[in-house]
C-alpha cells in the first residue's frame, strides 16, 4: 500500500519521494517511475490513484488524488485520511485550515479553499441517489438493484477526488 501525503502549496510525498510545485514531467516521472499514461498536459499514476496536471511551461502545478475507496493508496492531509472523513467532517476540517475564502458555486459537489490551495469534489450527494430510489420504488425496480443503490448512497457520503494546487491555483 502507498502511503502518500498531500502537502498543501507545497505537493505530496509518496513514501519518502517529495513531489513538489514547480517541478516539470520528468522530475516526476524520474521520481515515480513510468506512468500509467501520459496525455499533453496530464501524468497518470493509476496504482497510485494520482494524477499530475502541467502548466502551459510545463511545470507541475495541480494534483488530485482519487477516491473515496482507493486500493493502491493510504491518503494523509493536515494529518488524517481525508477518504475517511465523511462530507461535513472533511469540509469542516478545510474551512478550519483555510482561514479565508471558499468557493461554493458548486456546492455541495465541489469545494475550492482558496487559501490553501485544495480542492474536493464528488459526482452525487445523498439526495440524488435518495430521488433515484424513490422513483425506482414507485416503479417497483427497485428491489432488484437495492444492494448497488445502497453501496452508491454510502459513497455520496464522501468526496471521491481531493486535490493540491500550487498557491493561488483556485483563485486564478
Amino acid at each position: 500500500m502507498n502511503k502518500i501525503t498531500l502537502r498543501p502549496l507545497a505537493g505530496i510525498t509518496i513514501g519518502e519521494k517529495e513531489i513538489n510545485f514547480g517541478q516539470t514531467k520528468h522530475d516526476v516521472i524520474g521520481l515515480l517511475g513510468n506512468p500509467d499514461h501520459v496525455e499533453e498536459s496530464q501524468i497518470f499514476y493509476d496504482n497510485l490513484n494520482v494524477r499530475f496536471d502541467l502548466d502551459e511551461d510545463g511545470l507541475l502545478e495541480f494534483i488530485e488524488c482519487q477516491g473515496p475507496y482507493p486500493e493502491n493508496s493510504i491518503f494523509d492531509i493536515y494529518g488524517v485520511n481525508p477518504f475517511k472523513l465523511k462530507d461535513n467532517e472533511l469540509v469542516d476540517l478545510l474551512t478550519d485550515k483555510n482561514s479565508g475564502e471558499i468557493d461554493g458555486f458548486e456546492a455541495p459537489y465541489c469545494y475550492s479553499f482558496l487559501e490553501i490551495s485544495v480542492g474536493i469534489w464528488r459526482a452525487s450527494v445523498p439526495a440524488d441517489i435518495e430521488s433515484i430510489v424513490a422513483e425506482m420504488k414507485n416503479e417497483g425496480t427497485y428491489e432488484e438493484s437495492k444492494g448497488l443503490m445502497d453501496m452508491d448512497l454510502e459513497k455520496t457520503k464522501y468526496f471521491w477526488t481531493v486535490a493540491v494546487g500550487k498557491p493561488d491555483y483556485y483563485k486564478i
